[in-house]
């Protein structure tokens, strides 16, 4: 007897062999997801920590910018201090110089004023000390030869007011 072969056999075998092939290729398949997944949630991970890197330079680079205005703003209120701290100098210079020349002149004014007086002094100093000007004692008319009145010579009578008999 002969036995046939059957061809269900092979087509088993063909089917068997497919779903192995398929079988590896989901597994290969599931292996290369795996994979992508976890390059993907690494390039996730790293572009959101470079996205924050970023966020927190700008805003350091914000602060900055904005520090930069104020320090050029106060460049600005220092340097119209100075030149105004400059100009009061020099006006205060030229002022004291006005001064000290008008003080000099008063200096000299009152240098040939003391010269005079102390001059003037001296003159007359000299003329009433001689002889051209003697002044004696007053001596009044109708007195003695000391120089007394009658009134300066009477007794003291009355020391109280006259009221009558």
């Amino acid at each position: 007897i002969s036995v046939s072969e059957d061809h269900f056999v092979k087509v088993r075998q063909i089917i068997k062999d497919l779903v192995a092939k398929l079988a590896s290729e989901a597994e290969a398949e599931k292996s290369q997801k795996a994979f992508c997944d976890e390059l993907m949630k690494l390039a996730v991970t790293q572009r959101d920590k470079s996205q924050a890197k970023i966020e927190d330079l700008s805003a350091q680079t914000t602060g900055k910018e904005s520090d930069k205005a104020q320090l050029k703003e106060d460049i600005a209120t220092l340097t119209r201090e100075i030149a105004d701290n400059k100009k009061a100098l020099m006006e205060g210079t030229e002022l004291r110089e006005e001064e000290s020349k008008e003080n000099a002149k008063t200096i000299t004014e009152a240098s040939a004023g003391k010269e005079a007086v102390t001059s003037a002094l001296e003159v007359l100093k000299t003329f009433y000390e001689g002889a051209a000007f003697v002044q004696g004692r007053f001596v009044p008319t109708n007195s003695d030869r000391s120089g007394h009145t009658v009134a300066d010579v009477a007794p003291p009578i009355f020391d109280a007011e006259y009221k009558g008999s």
